[in-house]
């Protein structure tokens, strides 16, 4: 009976010892994630998932056009900065192409406010791809990408915004990309 009674002891020692052991992840809590929203301004007269991200320009004014958008930020003093990046596309052809030292375009700037209003011209745009204004065609899109550095270093891009954390009207937190389509 003592030999029971000292094993049965000895075994719940070790289940409250087990119990009251905390594991602790090395890896930050990421309860927000990058709050960083772009949209085109000004807004589509009807805002849908589909358009929210689109800024059109016709050709005949490319010299001249600028891309205009609102950025919000619901945790800017946690956001370090937000880079902006540019491609060309063309079908499913992109211009530079994507590479693992260059996986978001070519930096275009670096967003001077996470909560204001921004503007880029589209021939600096393209002249950061390369591309010329008489090599566009009807259809070819400037697809800027945006890439959150955090103050703890974490970094979210259209490679890792996805919809765990993601909470606004939208359906989104992050907004990973603007696209200005030449018509």
């Amino acid at each position: 009976m003592k030999k029971t009674t000292y094993f049965l002891s000895l075994l719940g020692f070790f289940v409250l010892a087990l119990a009251g052991c905390e594991t602790k992840s090395p890896f930050p809590d990421i309860a927000h994630g990058a709050s960083f929203v772009a949209w085109p301004d000004p807004l589509p007269a009807a805002v849908t998932a589909a358009n929210i991200n689109i800024i059109n320009v016709p050709l005949a004014n490319v010299a001249s056009a600028n891309m205009a958008f609102t950025t919000q930020s619901a945790n800017a003093d946690e956001i370090s900065k937000v880079d902006a990046y540019v491609s060309h596309v063309r079908g499913t052809v992109v211009t530079p192409t994507a590479s693992t030292a260059a996986p978001h375009g070519v930096m275009v700037k670096t967003l001077t406010s996470l909560n204001g209003k921004e503007q880029l011209s589209v021939s600096e745009l393209l002249s950061k791809t390369g591309v010329t204004a008489a090599n566009l065609r009807a259809n070819d899109r400037l697809r800027v990408r945006f890439v959150a550095t955090m103050k703890d270093g974490r970094v979210f891009s259209w490679q890792n915004s996805g919809p765990g954390i993601n909470a606004n009207a939208l359906g989104t937190n992050f907004t990973p990309l603007l696209d200005v389509i030449l018509q």
